[in-house]
């Protein structure tokens, strides 16, 4: 946990005590580290939409609730969970998102938090349009 944001960590916790082991995938997945959502968490998210008991819509809505946060990581790696949910994850998971494609509208997104990762060359105006042309890109593949 040593990159993670103290609000990262909070969430987390949160998640944990109500015992919802999804959301608490998902808000893992998303962290506001620069790096790639970790592996563990996206195959358990993934073994999740084959387990008849899970609430797909739930998972999805928890999804694009980090995909609207201030942070263009967040953001990004919401999009990209989604991506690899929907590659690798069970049909139920791609026909919900199918139904609610006005979600994917990220064309206003703007990077609020001012936090360009450690990278500090990295502007955000250079992060928003690869954010935008991912969320394009994954609503594209639900019409």
């Amino acid at each position: 946990m040593s990159g993670q944001t103290l609000t990262d960590r909070i969430a987390a916790a949160q998640y944990q005590l109500t015992g919802s082991d999804m959301a608490r995938a998902v808000c893992k997945a998303t962290t506001h580290e620069v790096m790639a959502p970790k592996k563990k968490h996206l195959e358990y998210l993934v073994s999740a939409t084959n387990t008849t008991n899970v609430n797909i819509p739930q998972m999805a809505d928890t999804l694009f609730e980090r995909a609207t946060n201030a942070s263009w990581v967040v953001v990004f790696k919401a999009l990209v969970t989604t991506h690899h949910m929907c590659v690798h994850g069970n049909e139920r998971f791609i026909q919900y998102l199918a139904s609610r494609t006005s979600l994917f509208n990220l064309s206003n997104f703007i990077d609020k938090t001012g936090s360009h990762g450690k990278n500090k060359h990295t502007k955000s105006w250079q992060s928003e349009p690869i954010v935008k042309f991912l969320c394009q890109f994954c609503a594209d593949k639900f019409q």
